[in-house]
């Protein structure tokens, strides 16, 4: 996903480090920042993101059942949808509409819209 710097934000699971990371990279494939989830359990099949004009990033965490908010420096803000609120479901894609204000969650057996807003 390109960021409003012209970066991109990756999804991706390191092998060396056996974990799933949300990276920053520049259009040379240079990794600019990471993120690991080491204030929360380990990430656990973070499949996909989405960006918002300020660099918000929406992180599913799909084993884990919940919905990250990560600021532009990559710094977890906090869960923003919690396993109780997917109904235990496993969220794989996400949409996030800046103009309504909407993270549309995808999963397997249909989609959730939650109204969400970031400063």
């Amino acid at each position: 996903m390109e960021s409003p710097t012209g970066t991109f934000i990756v999804s991706l699971y390191n092998t060396q480090l056996k974990q799933w990371q949300v990276v920053e990279v520049n259009t040379g494939g240079e990794v600019l920042r990471q993120f690991s989830g080491s204030l929360l359990p380990s990430l656990r099949a973070t499949l996909h993101v989405a960006v918002d004009s300020h660099g918000n990033i929406f992180v599913a965490d799909e084993d884990n059942h919940h919905i990250l908010l990560l600021d532009d420096h990559l710094s977890l803000r906090r869960v923003i949808i919690d396993e109780h609120q997917l109904n235990y479901k496993w969220p794989s894609r996400l949409c996030y509409s800046e103009d309504k204000g909407q993270l549309l969650v995808a999963f397997w057996s249909g989609v959730a819209v939650f109204d969400v807003v970031c400063r």
